[in-house]
């Protein structure tokens, strides 16, 4: 599954959007009033400010994709901007399962960001870890709401099948390339001390369009906007 676009929402563009272009170093490529997207490889990620405000700022957790084999250099590149995730006094996430390495941090809005290298793709990197070259896509977005196998059978109507195993509470959609992280609300985040919320997302997937997703009263609301 290929995510092509991420809209995620925002209190302040203008608050982030150094974070994402000077720290991370993701270049711009389109900006205006209370916008901007940045290219992540293969992905789009844009902010977009909300109207009204909300009383409390949106925080969502996505992850990007980086070479198999870069994980240790791309840890200590983003350790000496910003703190890292940790837990149980680790500051990497391995799953072997999935049989890949993680590292968690957080922009100044409180978004919940991720580096993985997953050991089961074909993109070791030769050369050393570069930021520009090696933030290959967004791969991972967080889909917190109030039943997830309900939302599970409406992405495999869709043609969204669950990666590894189905279950009640956490249950990813997709492949290697990009998974709907689809979670209880209230579940807490790995390597954070927050718990996911339900907060809305525009996300485009090669081959199926446009999607917006946002939680109400019977659950979560998948809108095909194409």
């Amino acid at each position: 599954m290929i995510i092509e676009k991420l809209l995620l929402m925002t209190a302040s563009s203008a608050a982030i959007q150094p974070f994402y272009s000077e720290v991370l170093g993701l270049p711009v490529i389109r900006s205006e009033q209370g916008s901007f997207t940045v290219q992540a490889g293969w992905s789009e990620l844009t902010f977009r400010e909300m109207d009204p405000q909300p009383a409390e700022e949106h925080y969502y957790h996505f992850a990007f994709t980086i070479p198999e084999n870069r994980l240790p250099e791309a840890k200590k590149w983003i350790e000496a901007l910003v703190p890292i995730g940790t837990e149980a006094g680790q500051d990497v996430s391995y799953s072997e399962s999935w049989n890949s390495h993680s590292v968690y941090f957080e922009d100044p809005a409180g978004n919940i960001l991720e580096l993985i290298a997953r050991h089961t793709m074909d993109n070791a990197a030769a050369h050393p870890f570069d930021p520009q070259q090696d933030i290959l896509c967004i791969s991972e977005i967080g889909v917190p709401t109030s039943s997830v196998p309900a939302a599970v059978d409406q992405f495999e109507s869709l043609g969204l099948m669950t990666y590894k195993t189905r279950n009640d509470s956490f249950n990813p959609i997709g492949d290697d390339n990009g998974l709907l992280m689809v979670v209880e609300i209230g579940r807490r985040w790995h390597f954070t001390d927050k718990t996911a919320e339900s907060f809305p997302v525009r996300v485009t997937i090669r081959g199926i369009g446009e999607l917006y997703l946002r939680e109400n009263e019977q659950g979560l609301s998948i809108e095909n906007i194409n």
